[in-house]
């Protein structure tokens, strides 16, 4: 019974050696570098993300959605605020000829700020250019 014991102490002993060593599943190898930052996205890429395009016509996006207002003219010289309002807030202020309760109001907890801010600065670019 002694003998077993001790195996299973060796046994436990090079495990924990092993995991430091090579690294185990969980933890990844001991000398592993840390994981790169993600890359900066840009507002086409979060337009893209969260299926804009489906629903909003916005030539920038080559997108032809017809459910939403065609972005190209509903926010033609509105200011970054009112964009941005209209995507976390969509029902405050809703475009002439088209109806509440479609977009999604969850917009502003789904969508990190940063990327907010760039979907926001993609879309006021396309509407000035």
């Amino acid at each position: 019974m002694r003998i077993a014991a001790g195996l299973l102490m060796c046994a436990a002993a090079v495990m924990v050696v092993a995991a430091f060593v090579t690294g185990d599943e969980q933890r990844g190898p001991a000398n592993a570098a840390a994981p790169a930052p993600a890359a900066p996205r840009d507002g086409r890429a979060v337009w893209a993300e969260h299926g804009c395009g489906s629903c909003h016509a916005f030539a920038p996006a080559s997108a032809r959605g017809q459910f939403g207002p065609d972005l190209d003219q509903s926010l033609r010289s509105m200011p970054d605020r009112y964009i941005r309002e209209s995507i976390v807030a969509p029902d405050r202020m809703i475009a002439p000829d088209h109806a509440g309760g479609i977009m999604p109001a969850d917009y502003g907890q789904r969508i990190p700020a940063a990327d907010l801010e760039r979907l926001v600065e993609f879309i006021s670019t396309g509407v000035r250019d």
